[in-house]
């Protein structure tokens, strides 16, 4: 119930924001974190998107979520993404989409599991910005792999608009 109430209430946050002129680009980004899966990781991340205008946009990333169980871990992911501008400079952002996790660690497969997170934007120039932002990815392995560890990334991003 609670997470039902709280997607509600940001809903309404971007609903409520002031409507502004189109600001449609596409964008690439890089970064890197702290991913957690069975231990604390370091972590690194390409990404590419398309804000639509202020508040809506579409994002596609690889992120390496450093070992789990002695092999590496990785994620594609598709989400939407949300903004709601606190003014000219900052922003706050979600997400949520799906996550293609994968391991190599023996007997586990690609997994598919829901991608959510949250972060803020801070826009340095025109075309450069940066953002803090935390992912979670779901289920690391397949069910086949015994495994149920959860990965999630908190990672700082730079980010150039064309």
């Amino acid at each position: 119930m609670k997470k039902i109430l709280s997607a509600a209430a940001l809903g309404a946050a971007f609903a409520a924001a002031p409507v502004s002129a189109q600001v449609s680009h596409v964008y690439i980004g890089a970064g890197v974190g702290m991913a957690n899966t069975d231990s604390s990781e370091f972590s690194w991340k390409i990404l590419g998107g398309y804000q639509h205008d202020r508040h809506w946009g579409i994002e596609a990333a690889y992120t390496d979520l450093g070992n789990y169980r002695g092999s590496s871990a990785d994620s594609l992911s598709l989400a939407f993404t949300g903004t709601l501008p606190l003014d000219r400079r900052w922003a706050l952002i979600a997400k949520a989409g799906v996550a293609s996790n994968r391991t190599r660690v023996a007997g586990s497969s690609d997994h598919a599991d829901a991608l959510v997170g949250i972060g803020v934007a801070y826009v340095v120039s025109r075309r450069f910005g940066l953002r803090l932002e935390y992912e979670q990815y779901g289920r690391v392995a397949g069910p086949g792999s015994g495994f149920n560890d959860r990965a999630d990334n908190l990672a700082l991003i730079g980010k150039i608009s064309f």
